[in-house]
């Protein structure tokens, strides 16, 4: 069991947090009061006798880490800065205050990053933990230097890209990434997106000729089968053994390749599995329109199902979004399926969205759920202990979570510029109702309350 240091009584604090019960993931549910002082977690012990110029009842909510969304894209339909602001306010009043952010493009990173960084200082709410995506031979012979000069250590590349966007990249490719991650001299991971491509573009080709012009997004799964991730997920962890490099597959979202997987990671130790809150939350049957079109696609309940059954026995890891925040302007759900762009802004409705389905519905203790956002994800990319948990000593990033809060989800109502939401008209149970960064409340009840963005890029 975990001693925890009661605080002098003489001691003074920033801010306490009474009355709750605190979540420290991997340690337990423990009733206590939080002490925070220079943007860090001080202590915990009870309130009496200790100074704090600010003091928070907490009384019935949990006292949880701020969440870590590991899988955010930003600046793909709008300005960097534009997404950048949108999206990590958004993320605050969810109750994430740290996200993993890919950044793309055909350029050296060289070229666009530093940029990037000083948005990140003046635009975000939220911390950045930034993963560069690597496509071409230029961008994987610079991995070192991205590590030394940028310090970022989490890469990734596209077994299967999306035409017009982002390349596919082979397994050659793959091997010669992880040579370059082995250079540097740091713990790398290496961020995959797996679907096989050939099956895909087979699979999209027959799609097209069945349903033509008129399919929906229920048919827009069919161009991306449970085949394509389940070889692909064999392929990568083949790959990652053998290479001797940590992988993080990200958005695990079918029956057949958690399956898989679940065969697979007892044997191999460089394996890392996130699935995402819609494919927790939400199935390709609840929609009809094009709205909902994301790749890849939203799956069946039966997919759903298997993937809480991996979350509850610890085959899955973490819990990300894969955000995109696009509006309906720039989706233009009016096309063909087929050329819908792919993408919805869900951070601000993660943490209900996944506690409403894990903990309400299914019985899931908050704890484990709690785990799986917040120290999985920062484990996984180097940033545990400082983010992800609440001892002494991390950065005081916290979140209180009211259990007995219900809403009806309105896109109207979220924070996000993005005009439309997956979960429109849905009643969510389990809000964030106050998120702490660095030790300064950001959002109060549903209100942003942050003077200005305090968001920094994490260097590992």
């Amino acid at each position: 069991m975990h001693t925890f240091r009661e605080p002098p009584s003489d001691a003074k604090a920033d801010l306490a947090v009474v009355g709750g019960m605190v979540v420290l993931p991997g340690h337990g549910i423990i009733k206590a009061d939080l002490f925070i002082k220079d943007g860090k977690v001080q202590s915990f012990g009870a309130a009496e006798g200790i100074h704090a110029k600010k003091t928070v009842d907490a009384s019935g909510k949990y006292v949880c880490p701020g969440l870590m969304d590991p899988h955010v894209h930003l600046g793909l339909f709008a300005p960097m800065e534009t997404d950048m602001a949108s999206e990590t306010k958004a993320a605050v009043m969810g109750g994430i205050t740290t996200t993993g952010v890919f950044f793309g493009g055909p350029d050296s990173h060289f070229a666009t990053f530093p940029e990037i960084a000083e948005q990140a200082e003046r635009y975000s709410y939220t911390d950045i933990v930034p993963h560069l995506v690597i496509g071409n031979e230029e961008q994987m012979r610079e991995i070192p230097d991205y590590a030394r000069y940028f310090g970022v250590t989490s890469f990734k590349v596209y077994m299967n890209g999306i035409p017009g966007m982002i390349p596919s990249v082979d397994d050659g490719f793959i091997l010669d990434v992880m040579e370059q991650m082995k250079r540097t001299g740091r713990q790398c991971i290496l961020c995959c997106h797996t679907e096989n491509t050939h099956i895909v573009s087979r699979a999209l080709r027959d799609a097209k000729e069945k349903y033509g012009e008129h399919a929906d997004v229920k048919d827009w799964m069919e161009s991306h089968p449970a085949m394509a991730e389940e070889e692909a997920v064999m392929r990568i962890s083949y790959l990652a053994e053998k290479g001797r490099i940590p992988v993080y597959l990200v958005h695990i979202g079918t029956k057949d390749g958690i399956q898989k997987l679940r065969q697979i990671k007892p044997f191999n130790k460089y394996v890392h599995i996130e699935t995402t809150s819609p494919y927790l939350s939400v199935t390709s049957e609840q929609f009809d329109g094009h709205l909902y079109k994301m790749e890849p696609p939203l799956r069946k309940p039966e997919d759903k199902n298997a993937l809480w059954e991996a979350l509850d026995d610890g085959v899955i890891d973490t819990i990300g979004t894969d955000n995109v925040c696009e509006n309906i302007s720039e989706k233009q759900p009016e096309r063909s399926i087929w050329d819908v762009v792919p993408g919805y802004s869900v951070v601000e409705t993660h943490l209900a969205s996944v506690l409403t389905e894990g903990v309400v519905k299914r019985g899931i203790s908050i704890e484990k759920v709690i785990t799986h956002m917040t120290r999985r994800p920062a484990e996984a990319f180097g940033v545990y202990p400082q983010k992800g948990t609440l001892l002494p000593g991390s950065d005081a990033d916290l979140v209180l979570i009211d259990m007995n809060e219900t809403r009806e989800v309105h896109a109207r109502d979220m924070h996000s510029r993005s005009d439309f939401s997956i979960f429109e008209g849905r009643r969510l149970t389990g809000w964030p109702v106050m998120t702490v960064k660095g030790g300064s409340i950001v959002m109060e009840n549903g209100m942003l309350v942050a003077e200005a963005p305090s968001g920094h890029m994490v260097k590992r």
